[in-house]
């Protein structure tokens, strides 16, 4: 992440973000700035919900995105989770 990066200096290293069904004064969303990030490739294509290796358009970095998703008999269960990633780790996925 380069330090003058518009998008990357209001992402975390890690954030986690969820929402259950029935608790929405609890919900918790990823930074708004996630949604900018450019999706490089599904990391494993025949799953269902397979995680993403996302890149900042402006800087280069790469970030894991995933979502796991839990059906409740009361309701669903979403989970995203966002992680930068170093080149090294990138290059495991591209």
């Amino acid at each position: 992440m380069k330090k003058q990066c518009s998008i990357c200096t209001k992402l975390p290293h890690y954030c986690r973000a969820m929402q259950t069904h029935g608790r929405e004064e609890q919900y918790t969303f990823p930074p708004a700035e996630a949604g900018k990030l450019k999706r490089i490739k599904d990391t494993e294509p025949a799953k269902t919900r397979s995680p993403e290796l996302d890149q900042c358009p402006e800087c280069g970095t790469y970030y894991l995105y995933e979502i796991e998703y839990e059906y409740l008999a009361t309701g669903s269960e979403d989970e995203q989770k966002l992680t930068r990633l170093s080149d090294e780790e990138a290059a495991k996925y591209l």
